[in-house]
């Protein structure tokens, strides 16, 4: 499948940053306030915070409708809402628990 220019250049910055298992999942005929998630998991807390400061300054330049980050990295989970795209920032016990791969298959 061939993605949107913001979304190969989103999971670009997460691998530049060493995310790990990064997932795209396309949520366009399945809500209606975004077109895709990017899945990501850091290994540790302390790159959760870095690899979100990363993409809010990335997307300043790129998107016209940044929202506000939502969760704290000491939970395991932070979200990144750029409008069509939404980046989900996991620890890897997070990520388990949340499980948002088998909720969208």
């Amino acid at each position: 499948m061939a993605y949107p220019k913001l979304i190969k250049e989103t999971k670009e910055l997460l691998e530049e940053k060493k995310g790990e298992d990064i997932k795209i999942i396309d949520v366009r005929q399945r809500t209606p306030f975004t077109d895709y998630y990017i899945l990501a998991t850091a290994p540790n807390m302390r790159a959760i915070g870095a690899y979100a400061d990363a993409l809010e300054e990335f997307f300043q330049d790129k998107v016209e409708d940044l929202r506000q980050s939502e969760g704290q990295p000491e939970s395991g989970w932070v979200l990144v809402d750029a409008g069509e795209v939404v980046v989900h920032l996991f620890s890897a016990p997070k990520r388990q628990e949340m499980n948002l791969e088998e909720l969208f298959k």
